[in-house]
């Protein structure tokens, strides 16, 4: 008989060019970073479920490992600041109903307001980072409605029409700047995407600096290079391919691959997580869920099993649940066989892919959620809130919600402070704030 389904702190191993990166600290490149005068960022403790634990960032745990591979005291020292892939900021400008919003990030970064203002908006476009990183930003615009579905909505401004998106996560910053195609070119496609700047920074010094199609380029070296071939359409991430002389680009490209999104899970009877799943292993649930069995199996087996099974012992009085493999069921007091998935009220398995992301055993160093309440009853809010406060302790978290009793229930146990968003004039901007009175950085 399987166990009932139930993290230990296992987080992944830092990826080969990221440990590259911080190994060659006597080169140019990284050089950058020993010369930085960095300040240790304020990391907020939280207390987890009523205890004093204090948070244990996946990030910081890295950070620790990036170090040891330096070669003497002085270059630890001089880094020993450096959270090395936490999430700082993020902007985004120019898209849909955002004129312009810019996001201070903390290890927990709830986002609420009414249904309409905004929020999926902003959630959007922090992940058309990931698409740019990825070398697949055109697919993704395109899968938005295309790039005039995505500018900015409101009232026309003086100007070009542009629409840019920027990141800082030391050591690394990142800025994309997309407008619309000149009519005197003549353009085949005349609404696709023209990226106009794409910066890449690596301890404040410019590495990357491009303009359409030309970009000058800086190695792990300092040796300049120049391309002047590039597709305008495309990212630099998927038009460079030396992880040798541009393996920054390769670092920042891996540490963002390992962000987690999750926006919705089908439920419909033809659902992916209704159906038996070949069971192979995989490091967190896939983008569908469709390997939630899977992952249940892997946490029964390697992860916190007690504590998860308290929660869902909570959320589903007289119920347990059990996986083998890639199959997964649950037992239900008075019922004298197993109920299937596909049997499961919608509910139920959106909260069993919410607690495969929460408990899974290498959690990754971003997740980033959009309305996970949607489907669950009211009663499952605060056995949510746990799955949550659970994944705080590895995780940097990116919650969207329009629950007042879900922001509630995570404030009291992560002592977050929400980022309120409201509609003015169409406009989306921080609760209090006028329209594009833009220029001022989140407090």
């Amino acid at each position: 008989m399987s166990e009932p389904i139930g993290r230990k702190a296992n987080p992944a191993a830092p990826s080969c060019h990221l440990q590259k990166l911080i190994a060659t600290g006597k080169n140019a490149a990284f050089a950058i970073a020993n010369d930085m005068a960095v300040q240790p960022p304020a990391t907020s403790v939280a207390a987890i479920s009523g205890g004093k634990t204090n948070r244990s960032s996946f990030v910081e745990t890295n950070v620790h490992y990036h170090l040891s591979l330096y070669d003497g005291p002085a270059n630890r020292s001089k880094l020993a600041g450096i959270m090395v892939g936490r999430i700082q900021e993020f902007s985004a400008e120019g898209y849909r109903s955002i004129h312009r919003i810019d996001v201070r990030f903390d290890d927990v970064n709830l986002i609420t307001g009414p249904n309409g203002c905004g929020k999926s908006n902003l959630f959007n476009s922090f992940r058309l980072i990931r698409a740019a990183t990825e070398g697949r930003l055109s697919h993704a615009i395109a899968l938005e409605g295309g790039f005039n579905s995505i500018l900015w909505a409101g009232p026309h401004q003086d100007g070009p029409v542009r629409m840019s998106i920027s990141l800082v996560a030391d050591p690394f910053e990142y800025k994309l700047v997309l407008g619309l195609r000149p009519a005197n070119e003549q353009p085949l496609f005349p609404l696709d995407p023209q990226i106009k700047s794409e910066i890449v920074k690596l301890g404040g010094k410019v590495m990357v600096d491009r303009k359409s199609s030309v970009a000058h380029l800086s190695s792990a070296q300092g040796r300049k290079q120049l391309r002047v071939d590039l597709v305008d359409s495309e990212s630099i991430f998927a038009q460079i391919g030396d992880p040798e002389e541009f393996h920054y680009l390769y670092s920042l490209k891996e540490l963002v691959a390992r962000w987690a999104f999750y926006h919705e899970f089908r439920t419909d009877a033809d659902s992916p997580l209704r159906r038996p799943n070949l069971a192979t292993f995989a490091p967190r649930l896939d983008d569908d869920g469709s390997n939630v069995g899977t992952m249940l199996y892997i946490i029964q087996q390697r992860g916190e099993i007690e504590r998860l099974s308290e929660i869902l012992a909570t959320a589903f009085p007289g119920t347990r649940f059990r996986a083998d493999g890639g199959n997964f069921w649950m037992e239900v007091d008075g019922i004298r066989r197993r109920i299937e998935p596909r049997e499961f009220s919608d509910g139920t398995l959106k909260f069993l892919c919410l607690a495969a992301i929460c408990f899974g055993t290498h959690p990754p160093p971003l997740i980033a959620l959009n309305e996970p309440e949607t489907s669950l009853n009211p009663a499952l809010f605060e056995p949510l809130a746990d799955l949550i406060t659970n994944a705080a302790t590895s995780s940097q978290l990116w919650i969207t919600t329009h629950s007042e009793a879900l922001s509630k229930a995570l404030v009291d146990r992560l002592a977050c402070k929400p980022i309120r968003l409201d509609k003015v004039d169409g406009e989306t901007v921080r609760a209090g704030r006028s329209p594009r009175n833009y220029y001022s950085v989140e407090e």
